[in-house]
């Protein structure tokens, strides 16, 4: 999988939600839940139109839930089946 893709999903995540949290924190298969990402839905939006903007993708809301956010990699995959 392209590590591009996964650089720049931890920079959205830590410009939007883990401000603070060095990006080598944050395994590609390290649960997000544990940095507090998808705990609510505001945040899961919040995160969802920013991975939307930096890759200029549409996620459909019906596809947006906790196995879509689970990882690093499980979002890699989904936006690069996407791109």
């Amino acid at each position: 999988m392209n590590n591009d893709i996964k650089a720049r999903i931890k920079k959205v995540l830590i410009n939007k939600m883990l401000q603070g949290v060095n990006p080598e924190d944050i395994g590609d298969d390290t649960p997000l839940i544990e940095f507090g990402v998808g705990t609510d839905s505001v945040a899961t939006l919040e995160l969802t139109v920013a991975l939307e903007e930096e890759f200029h993708i549409n996620i459909d809301e019906s596809e947006i839930n906790p196995e879509l956010i689970t990882n690093i990699n499980t979002i890699a995959d989904y936006i690069s089946k996407r791109m």
